[in-house]
């Protein structure tokens, strides 16, 4: 209808402004990015040198997509925030959980892409899993594995050619990290396993909706 047009319109609006003055907070004041109060208490500013993973304090997350759009803009240039690697799902009642590769150890991913492909690597310096979109024939294997027992995060392209949302961490820098107001995204070493933190979007939100909202019951 007209007025859920408006609605939205104004919601999109809301939204938007809400990114745009983080992201301007961002490069006005760049010690704020670094500041020590991520949960698990990582230089947010330094350069990944050993193999690490991105851990999120789904906790924390207010839902604002600032780490989708700073991904957008840094990795593919666009304002589409259907091309970012790290995805923000919204659950009711209101859950807001990010979702992105966790660089698991195992690496199903890895695992399934057809060997004479080779789509698919892990970079040796970061930890990351790397897509090679020249090589990638679109069978969809990792897609399925990865929708099986972890994050889901990796999908098909628009166009049904390629597979898409493999984050690769920024190279060593990760953009999504430095630039979150609510400091819910940290780098992490990977001396344990980040496929403990790559459970599906849906899962975590039930999690924490038995969490939070039991707490409010219980008082």
């Amino acid at each position: 209808s007209r007025r859920d047009f408006v609605v939205g319109a104004i919601a999109g609006t809301a939204a938007g402004a809400t990114i745009v003055a983080a992201l301007l907070r961002k490069k006005t004041n760049p010690d704020n990015a670094s500041a020590g109060n991520a949960v698990f208490k990582t230089d947010r500013a330094s350069r990944i040198t050993t193999p690490s993973f991105i851990a999120v304090d789904q906790a924390r997350c207010s839902g604002c997509r600032v780490c989708e759009a700073e991904c957008t803009l840094v990795r593919e240039h666009s304002f589409d925030f259907g091309r970012s690697r790290i995805k923000a799902h919204r659950f009711e009642p209101q859950i807001d959980v990010i979702s992105l590769c966790a660089g698991c150890a195992d690496a199903p991913c890895v695992s399934v892409c057809p060997k004479e492909v080779v789509a698919l690597t892990r970079d040796t310096q970061t930890g990351a899993i790397l897509l090679n979109e020249s090589k990638c024939i679109g069978c969809q294997a990792c897609i399925k594995a990865c929708a099986k027992d972890r994050t889901a995060v990796i999908r098909l392209s628009r166009d049904g050619k390629k597979a898409m949302g493999l984050c690769d961490l920024c190279g060593g820098d990760p953009a999504c990290v430095k630039v979150c107001p609510e400091r819910c995204l940290s780098v992490v070493p990977a001396n344990v396993d980040g496929k403990i933190l790559a459970a599906n979007p849906a899962e975590i939100a039930r999690s924490l909706s038995q969490s939070i909202y039991r707490v409010g019951r219980d008082r």
